[in-house]
């Protein structure tokens, strides 16, 4: 069972930090438009966000004995981007439409939004180092 778990955070990391640090800047960065940029990016990030939460919760499965860390941590990404998928993005959303989305409130929103993804990859990748760190503890390469 730990080999799956490693398989699911080594892919959830992949897609989180490609997600943050390629595709939403490549958008932002390729389109002249940026509401468009920011609309297709943030169904990536709705796709992300669903992903995510749906893998926290496999990873506290009690599936038998597991080298991962306590349940807080493995829930935390999950957590984090729970938050900002039925809390926070309706909050920006009901804010730009009412004013746009060059407000302050906007602003602050969605800086809140992006430091919950930036918790949620930082966490996926310790838990996927402690594992991988575990798992070679266990098997050392010859």
């Amino acid at each position: 069972m730990s080999l799956s778990r490693r398989l699911l955070l080594a892919l959830l990391a992949g897609f989180l930090v490609t997600l943050g640090a390629v595709v939403a800047p490549v958008l932002f960065a390729t389109l002249d438009d940026r509401g468009l940029a920011g609309e297709i990016a943030g169904r990536f990030f709705h796709v992300a966000n669903l992903v995510t939460v749906a893998s926290s919760l496999l990873l506290v499965w009690p599936l038998g004995r597991t080298t991962l860390s306590g349940p807080a941590l493995r829930l935390l990404p999950g957590v984090s981007l729970g938050l900002s998928e039925w809390v926070l993005h309706p909050l920006i959303v009901a804010e730009k439409a009412a004013h746009g989305s060059t407000t302050q409130a906007f602003a602050l929103w969605h800086g809140v939004s992006s430091a919950l993804y930036a918790v949620a990859t930082a966490a996926v990748l310790t838990l996927l180092w402690r594992e991988l760190r575990a798992a070679a503890v266990v098997n050392p390469a010859e």
